[in-house]
């Protein structure tokens, strides 16, 4: 049977915000008005619960990594900026959710909300670097279709002098389109991949992941989320250094392109130590 955690974890116990907490909050708080059966309740967050307590005890340093990649990235997300200010808070959203669902061993999810990430902001910054301000305001209001292949054709001539410095130093490249000989650049590569996840694809499911009709720890799949999560939001980080070529990030980000473990991708690198010098 399930049991509880010593009251010394400070895990054990659940915390909820009151209205001081929050920037905006009118009126007084509601009081509960259907609230849910033990039993449910035991069914919906025992496995999950279980999942996260299993996992943080083994990946503390790697999670933390991430949580401080989403604060920096928030910090970057300029209230000024009509077009990256949506797409980069919206994958905000995609990073924790990753982040959380990844901790509670819903892997295949961790993994699809990084795709997302991954679209709306190169979406952004082709709106934003090639002057098409009016087609992001038709596509938010859903008027029009925009996708990340879009975007990255209309990256790939916008950015002719990165590209070509990229392909001196590394051969490869951040947008192009896939050939006979090639698959492209690694913006879409990228995206490719985790597609995988996000269609269900064999092998990218959570019961190929973890052999389990419900959420458990799976050392292996945690880690290949973390990896995917981390060279993906290397790649976004590139990309809002595109949109916005003055932001400096902070050392967390430095650190991060100086591990090649973490981001694995050469081009990648190489984009960031020549847009953020």
């Amino acid at each position: 049977m399930p049991r509880f955690l010593t009251t010394s974890d400070f895990r054990a116990r659940r915390r909820v915000l009151v209205k001081s907490d929050f920037a905006i909050a009118e009126g007084p708080a509601r009081r509960p008005s259907d609230k849910i059966d033990k039993a449910t309740w035991d069914h919906i967050v025992t496995l999950p619960d279980d999942v996260a307590i299993r996992t943080t005890n083994h990946h503390g340093r790697a999670i933390k990594q991430i949580s401080d990649l989403t604060y920096e990235w928030l910090l970057h997300s300029d209230e000024k900026d009509r077009i990256m200010l949506p797409v980069m808070m919206d994958a905000h959203d995609d990073f924790e959710s990753a982040l959380y669902a990844a901790i509670t061993g819903y892997y295949r999810l961790a993994n699809s909300a990084m795709r997302s990430a991954l679209e709306l902001v190169a979406i952004g910054t082709w709106a934003k670097l090639c002057g098409k301000q009016s087609e992001f305001q038709e596509w938010q209001k859903g008027k029009i279709e925009l996708s990340l292949g879009i975007a990255c054709d209309g990256l790939t001539g916008a950015t002719s002098a990165l590209r070509n410095a990229l392909k001196t130093r590394v051969n490869d490249s951040l947008f192009d389109q896939k050939t006979n000989t090639t698959d492209g650049g690694c913006v879409r590569r990228t995206f490719s991949s985790i597609s995988d996840f996000s269609h269900s694809r064999p092998g990218c499911t959570d019961f190929s992941m973890r052999r389990s009709n419900g959420p458990i720890y799976v050392p292996r799949a945690f880690n290949q989320s973390m990896r995917i999560q981390t060279e993906t939001m290397g790649l976004l980080f590139v990309l809002a250094l595109i949109a916005n070529p003055n932001t400096r990030f902070n050392q967390i980000v430095v650190d991060l392109f100086a591990d090649a473990s973490k981001v694995k991708s050469r081009v990648a690198r190489a984009a960031f130590q020549i847009l953020h010098p």
